[in-house]
This record gives C-alpha cells, structure tokens and sequence, in this order.
C-alpha cells in the first residue's frame, strides 16, 4: 500500500483555507497468493413487488455468482417477505449446482421483513469460524421495510455494528420504491458498496461489479488518521467519508486529529480522500502527520500500519494551486452535491436541487481546462442527472445518490506503475494447458510482467485448454479490471466447446468479450483503439 498527501497551496499562501489531499494506492497484488476464501451471504427480497423478471433476474444473476466463486469459498443465502426462508445453509461451494437449484425455488411472499433476513444472515456469518476468511452480506430490496425493523437509525446501526465484528454489508437497491438515502447510509456505515438497479437487465453488472470488488480484496477496515500541526486546523470533510474529530486535550476548541473510516479496499485501487484544514500559524516547524492501518489480507489479516509525513512550506506565499488538487476537491465537491441533491430532491425541493446541479456544473466548467476528459465526462454525467429531474424521471433521485456513491473516492485514475507508460500494441497470451487453481498464479505474474512493459490489450488464447475452473474465471474477471482501469481491454479467443459452456453457464460471455480466433480478437481490439483515436 502506498499513502501519499499534498496540500493544494504551499503553507504559506494567505488563503484562509487550504485542501489536503490523501491518496492511498493498493497493488495489484502478489501473482502467487491465493485470495482469502470468501464468507457470502445473500438476503434477497422475495416480496410480491419482486414477482417475474425483478426476481427471475436476482436468481440469475445469484447464481453467476456462485459460479464464479471457488471451491474454498463458503455461501449462505435466504428470501425474506413475511418470513425468512433458507435457500440456502452456510457450506462451502462443492457442490455448485444444488445451491443454484435451490436459488431457483425462490417464490415470492407477501410483506419486507429486510431486518429479518439480514439479520439471520449476519448470525450464520458471524457464527462461522473460519478466521481468516473475508466476510460480507449482499443485501437486495426493491422497497422499504414493512415488518420487523423499520427505525433508519437502527438499521443503520445493525450495518456499524456488524462491520465492527468483520462483516460488510453491500446493498443493492431495485427499482423505484426503495429509500436510497437510507440503503446508502446502510452500506456506508457496513463497509460494503451501494448499488441502484432500475431495470432488471442491469442485475448481472451489478453482481459481477460485485465479484470484481469483493474477489480482489487486498485490505479491510482501513482507517486513516490526520494529526494537525499547531499552524493548522480541521476545517470540513470534502470526499463523502465517515469520520470524527479527536479534541487537542492541550487547547480547548481545537481539534488534534481526524479519524477517517475508509473501509475495504480491493487489489490494483486508489482512494482519494480531500480534506479542508484553516491555518492558524505561521511558521511552526510541524509537520502534517497522516497515518493509515489496516488489515492486509493477503498477509492472513494482518494489521499493518502506513505513515506519511508532509512537510509544510511557511516561506511560499505565492498561493499556486496544484493542479490535481484541484480536480480531486471538485469530484469530491460533486460527489457530495449530487447526493445533498438526491435527498433535497427526494424531500420534495426541485428547484433547489436543479439550483445546486447548475452550480457543480459551473464550477466543473471553470476547471476543466485542468482534466479535460475527466471533468468533461463529470460535467456531462451531472448535466444527464439534472436531465432526469426536469424530465420528471421518478429514478432521478435514485441516480444521483447512486453517482455520488461512485464518486466517493475520486478519479480512480492514478496507479502505482512505477512510470508505466502503456501504448496501443497488442499481446497475445497462448495457454498451453488447462487452468486451474495452480496455474493462475503463473499466468497473473506473467500478464502483469507485461503490463510492465506497457501492454494494456490482450488476447487470450485458449486453443489448447479443453477446462477451466471458477478460479480461473476469477483471474479472467481480475485481469479484464486491471486492462480497463489502464483504458486497455481482454478479449479471450480460440474456446473450445467444453469452455465455451463454462463461459454460458457462469454468463461470463456477457462480461468478457470472445472471438472465434485469435486474428479476429486482434481485429477487434485494433478496432477499439482506432476508434479512440
């Protein structure tokens, strides 16, 4: 893990505030490692507003995910309406195809007891043993809770305090009756991702988003903390993270530190987090303290402890502003603005929410010229939103408390590449053999040495592997994530009937492009770079 900080002005600049802006940099991991087995369970909505494709999509799309998943993994699942009904008990996955069959019983009740079926989730994770295993629940509703818990403040505490014991809650919201303001609460403060579903079609995306998140888990409860030289303060929270302040014992009314809960972090990611702070002081030889723990675990869940000191330049007075700064505090800004005008929206304030929309937009317009094609699409994914509203969508508000869940930790753009600079040429990869378990850490080690040299297209070709298994669906899963986030793309080619099924039946084919054979993948790709050109 790599933390990193710089302030936006040089200390010494006469503003009266300053922006400071943590980065914390994960690798892609090491080549050899197994990931950590995963604990799953499912709490799935089975109320009546879930009949027929709602309900026929979230079991195809569960059971994706169980094909994806490995033998060493471990999966729990229940449908909750009236009553909470076990699909399926806590086991480990050796027997894929009965828990996809059971998943296919599914029928559908009557009211939401959601508070039931997390809950029995939450017991079955926290009662299994295995020690150092990932855990997390994936919870869907397409409403609000009719039974059992209803109190917001509860069930976001149920979330918290689940986390606490090593359990994440994801949540995923369907359609267009469910609170979003209170499953995104729900996911933040579980540690888990927030996800809107407006059509059904959408459902294996989110799920397989989901694999790639939880699949490729590098850390787990991340916590950062910023001490504050006596020449500075704590002056707001930009980035939409939890945190709290820790008082100076020394001076009454000023804040000695910042704690902020970052959560989980995957393989190959960065978080951005920005920060305001008011000077006080000047010249004060301190310097900003930043420190980050948390549990590696591809070490077995070991705690680890990051530090990084920045030096603080009271002598330049001349207020220049660090470009990247910049554009980092405006995603930020906007991630925040988007859901402040979900929920004005969603608490009947229109025009103040549009109000809100036109001044992100302009301010995205007056720094574009610093990260055009980044903040170009930001002020066109925000235009589309206020779109939405003045075109009386009743999913406006779902989308725009949705967007800021996916900016909450800024561009995603920077990477730990060591000066990496990719080009546009093709690599084509040529399985010799089957893939297994035993071979996919050959085969990561030998595509990232690659990717060292600046390749960020690749074919696979799998002419010579007549079978894969499911973890070698999740290293295919892992390296397409690590081309795309490069701009790059994975087509795999040459597959064979028995592999091909394998690609059908775990739907990866929707994920992950294929061709017939190797010049036609190497067609494709040209194409792709040509046509961004």
């Amino acid at each position: 893990m790599i933390l990193s900080a710089k302030l936006l002005r040089p200390a010494g600049s006469p503003a009266k505030t300053n922006t400071l802006l943590i980065r914390l940099n994960s690798p892609t991991g090491p080549a050899n490692s197994q990931r950590q087995p995963l604990v799953l369970g499912l709490a799935l909505d089975r109320s009546w507003s879930m009949k027929g494709s709602k309900m026929d999509a979230v079991v195809q799309a569960s059971s994706s995910l169980v094909n994806w998943l490995t033998r060493r993994d471990f999966l729990t699942a229940v449908a909750y309406a009236e009553d909470v009904q076990v699909i399926q008990p806590l086991v480990p996955l050796a027997e894929k195809n009965s828990v996809i069959h059971r998943l296919n019983s599914i029928q559908v009740g009557t009211s939401t007891n959601l508070s039931g079926g997390w809950l029995h989730v939450l017991r079955t994770l926290e009662l299994h043993p295995l020690a150092d295993g990932y855990k997390r629940v994936i919870l869907l509703t397409d409403g609000n809770p009719t039974l059992g818990i209803k109190d917001p403040v509860q069930l976001i505490q149920i979330a918290s305090d689940a986390y606490k014991k090593g359990i994440s809650t994801t949540v995923i919201g369907f359609g267009n009756d469910f609170n979003e303001i209170l499953l995104k609460e729900i996911a933040e403060s579980g540690g888990g991702n927030f996800y809107y579903v407006e059509t059904p079609e959408e459902t294996g995306d989110i799920f397989f988003k989901e694999f790639g998140d939880i699949g490729t888990l590098y850390a787990q409860s991340i916590e950062l903390r910023v001490e504050f030289p006596k020449g500075m303060d704590y002056h707001d929270v930009v980035s939409e993270v939890s945190s709290y302040l820790e008082p100076d014992p020394e001076e009454a009314g000023r804040s000695k530190s910042l704690v902020i809960e970052v959560g989980d972090m995957r393989a190959d990611d960065v978080k951005s987090i920005v920060v305001q702070m008011r000077p006080t002081k000047k010249d004060t030889p301190e310097n900003i303290k930043i420190s980050a723990s948390y549990y590696e675990l591809s070490e077995g869940a070991k705690l680890e402890q990051k530090s990084f000191d920045l030096a603080l330049d009271w002598k330049d007075e001349s207020g220049k502003e660090d470009a990247d700064v910049v554009v980092e505090a405006t995603i930020a800004k906007t991630g925040k603005g988007l859901r402040k005008a979900g929920t004005l929206l969603k608490e009947g304030y229109t025009e103040e929410s549009i109000g809100l929309l036109n001044d992100l937009i302009k301010e995205i317009n007056e720094k574009e010229e610093l990260a055009p094609e980044v903040l170009q699409t930001l002020g066109f994914r925000v235009s589309s939103l206020k779109n939405r509203i003045l075109e009386n969508s009743p999913s406006a508000a779902k989308h725009l408390v949705a967007s800021a869940s996916e900016l909450q930790y800024g561009t995603q753009e920077s990477f730990p590449d060591d000066g990496v600079e990719y080009h546009d040429q093709i690599y084509c990869f040529r399985s010799a053999e089957d893939i297994d378990l035993y071979r996919c850490p050959e085969i990561k080690g030998s595509i990232q040495e690659k990717m060292k040299e600046g390749y960020r297209y690749i074919v696979f070709n799998l002419s010579k592997s007549s079978y894969i298994d499911s973890s070698a669906i999740g290293m295919l899963i892992q390296i397409a994530g690590w081309l795309r986030k490069r701009g790059g793309e994975l087509i795999v080619s040459n597959l064979r009937a028995s592999v091909k099924k394998v690609f059908s039946i775990t739907r990866l084919e929707s994920h992950i492009r294929s061709a017939e054979t190797e010049e036609e993948a190497q067609s494709l790709l040209q194409a792709w770079i040509e046509s961004k050109v």
